[in-house]
């Protein structure tokens, strides 16, 4: 599936989202864990976090599965360009994925419980860690307020746009429409754009990560994408009948 545009061929005009959680979407007094501030932070019974064995090499049993991490991982949107952090620059034919437990910093732009609810929800159903960080440092997903120029007519946007040189992610953001930064969780809108910086990087049919979306939890399809990302070492390059190495 082709990436949305901004503008000019930037990435992630979400037009799902446009209309997105307007009732949900409401004034709430900011935790802690939305400030920014250090430390572990989910509590929800999780799946084990999907780590890589230790091989260099192997074959996924789903082709299914295979399919889409190609598609919506490994060939997804490198070489467009999104405004404030410019390119999207990943090295192509190799998967993109983040060393967990994930650093999440919190901008106090961003007010309320909804980042943490949703990387609560992602960590219940993958089992991918995440830790929120007081600063904003590398490696990193920044979650911040944007205005309309920055999303054209969408709600929201999610991607990693800089990795190490074996595509292990360094850098990604999550923005949200300045009229949506304050929520009370649950929020399909955070929920959806957070998936994208995780690493599905397009829209699988049918699904929280779909386009339009489909209600507020992620589908099998979706789910089994992600686990088996986290379980390929970085530089994972997956061949159509399944198989990978690291490059």
């Amino acid at each position: 599936m082709l990436p949305h545009s901004f503008g000019l061929r930037a990435f992630h005009v979400d037009s799902c989202v446009r209309m997105l959680c307007l009732a949900s979407l409401m004034m709430t007094v900011a935790g802690s864990a939305c400030r920014g501030e250090t430390g572990p932070t989910s509590t929800a019974t999780s799946p084990p976090a999907p780590v890589p064995a230790g091989a260099s090499s192997g074959r996924i049993e789903s082709l299914d599965v295979t399919a889409d991490l190609i598609t919506y991982n490994q060939a997804a949107n490198i070489g467009f360009s999104i405004p404030v952090e410019g390119a999207i620059e990943r090295s192509p034919g190799i998967i993109t994925r983040w060393e967990l437990p994930i650093p999440v910093y919190v901008d106090p732009s961003i007010q309320g419980n909804c980042v943490q609810d949703a990387m609560d929800y992602w960590q219940s159903v993958t089992g991918v860690s995440y830790v929120l960080v007081a600063a904003d440092a590398e490696p990193r997903i920044t979650v911040r307020a944007a205005a309309s120029d920055e999303l054209n007519v969408s709600a929201g946007s999610g991607l990693v746009y800089r990795t190490y040189p074996n595509n292990r992610a360094r850098l990604g953001v999550l923005k949200i429409l300045t009229g949506h930064a304050m929520c009370a969780a649950p929020s399909a809108l955070f929920r959806h754009e957070l998936g994208h910086t995780l690493g599905i990087f397009g829209h699988p049919p049918s699904g929280l990560m779909s386009s339009p979306l489909v209600g507020m939890s992620a589908s099998p399809r979706e789910i089994a994408m992600l686990t088996q990302l986290y379980r390929l070492p970085h530089g994972s390059r997956i061949g159509s009948d399944g198989s990978w190495a690291v490059q």
